[in-house]
């Protein structure tokens, strides 16, 4: 996915009115971005099928009706790590953040459990991080409520 492109989406989920239910955030995605929304078990998942990624999964994370985060692939996911392959991941992160930092100032930069990390707090109280992951790049926006949940606990 394009720089520009990723932080679009992040910026039309920081301009949205929260709170918003899951099932107004996954309408909000099909209306402005074209992803679809696949029941499974008579679950909704929102997927991004536009990107063509291997996992085209938004991963909406709820709790009492409210919308907390969403995460979704930045890049598609290998199963073979390889020296080639995590220099292009690497380019494409510092692409990333650098648009990320031209749009919302400069990032913390974090060495999370997951990869490194680069979080800014954006407009309203929400959060965006960019992940390097050895398999790919994911993107992450907490909503306003669960950027706050995060900070009482102590942003683990």
């Amino acid at each position: 996915m394009e720089p520009a492109e990723l932080c679009d989406i992040m910026d039309f989920w920081i301009a949205a009115p929260w709170p918003l239910t899951e099932d107004e955030t996954q309408q909000r995605a099909v209306e402005r971005f074209g992803w679809t929304i696949e029941v499974d078990g008579g679950t909704p998942y929102l997927m991004d099928t536009v990107s063509n990624f291997t996992i085209p999964d938004v991963m909406t994370v709820p709790y009492k009706d409210r919308m907390m985060e969403l995460s979704l692939q930045a890049s598609d996911t290998t199963r073979e790590i390889t020296s080639p392959l995590t220099e292009l991941l690497g380019d494409a992160f510092t692409l990333m953040v650098r648009e990320g930092e031209g749009r919302w100032g400069k990032p913390t930069l974090l060495d999370s459990k997951s990869g490194p990390t680069a979080r800014w707090n954006v407009d309203g109280g929400a959060r965006v991080s960019f992940i390097f992951l050895s398999r790919g790049l994911l993107a992450m926006f907490e909503t306003p409520q669960g950027a706050e949940v995060e900070r009482k606990l102590g942003d683990r």
